[in-house]
């Protein structure tokens, strides 16, 4: 593990608190290592001692922050998820989008996911695992691109133009694959034609042979502020699929947006 993907000073919020700065930026350590990472190299990385590590991450687990493995190895756990579920005009956005994830799971057999921006990437909120005989899902808590995935599309092409503008200009269009979308100018034709048919679709652009179609869900002024999608594997959600599976995702989309605006009309 190279130091530069771990280094990281100690912010001082400047109001005496040196215990909790330094605990958070334990946490934001380890938030940095999906696949684990060790009380030496937390202590390593940040300048602090393996005292005062091996103390914060006992608690953090203690109080459900962390998960350690076996070979003790600590990750995040899902409570900080859980702790930050977004809310749209009072009502909670995954209690909203459920019922339309169960509806398509069961449409399709494939799991579905609600998803939102959070630091310019995404972030999976919530999955409802579907009845194929192998699954594919993805965890809760994931970050994935936003211009290589169907969420990503989908929520970016239904933003409004400032915000997508602040958008497209932070991303850096990294290409995973050679068909990946790798400049901005692809992106935005990409998005042009999500806007015209209310779906985006992943042909395994960040992971080969994981293919993924979404829809946005939207506030009553049209507006996206989470993506629902399926993901599966390439050899059985083929492109011809996909297309298929379109008005489902749309009709998917649909519900889960007017679960958010009860008793209001949505704008097209």
């Amino acid at each position: 593990m190279r130091s530069s993907e771990l280094d990281s000073p100690v912010h001082d919020s400047g109001f005496s608190t040196p215990s909790l700065d330094r605990a958070l930026a334990v946490l934001e350590c380890v938030a940095r290592q999906p696949g684990g990472i060790n009380q030496s190299e937390i202590a390593a990385a940040l300048g602090l001692s393996a005292n005062f590590v091996y103390r914060a991450v006992q608690s953090l687990t203690a109080h459900g922050y962390l998960n350690r493995d076996a070979e003790k190895r600590f990750t995040l756990s899902g409570k900080l998820l859980s702790l930050s579920r977004p809310v749209v005009d009072d009502i909670p956005l995954t209690e909203a989008a459920l019922p339309a994830m169960r509806w398509l799971s069961e449409e399709t057999g494939e799991a579905a996911h609600l998803g939102i921006l959070s630091d310019n990437t995404g972030l999976v909120l919530e999955r409802v695992i579907g009845s194929a005989p192998i699954k594919f899902y993805v965890e809760r808590g994931t970050r994935f691109p936003v211009h290589t995935s169907a969420p990503g599309k989908c929520i970016a092409a239904f933003l409004t133009e400032p915000e997508r503008e602040a958008l497209l200009s932070s991303l850096d269009y990294t290409a995973y694959q050679p068909w990946t979308l790798a400049s901005r100018d692809d992106f935005e034709r990409c998005l042009e034609k999500v806007r015209e048919e209310g779906v985006a679709m992943d042909l395994g652009e960040h992971l080969e042979g994981h293919h993924c179609i979404g829809s946005p869900i939207r506030n009553a002024e049209g507006v996206a502020v989470a993506g629902l999608w399926i993901t599966g594997p390439s050899v059985r959600l083929t492109g011809e699929r996909m297309t298929e599976l379109a008005p489902v995702l749309v009709e998917a989309g649909r519900q889960a947006s007017a679960a958010l605006q009860p008793g209001r009309m949505m704008a097209g």
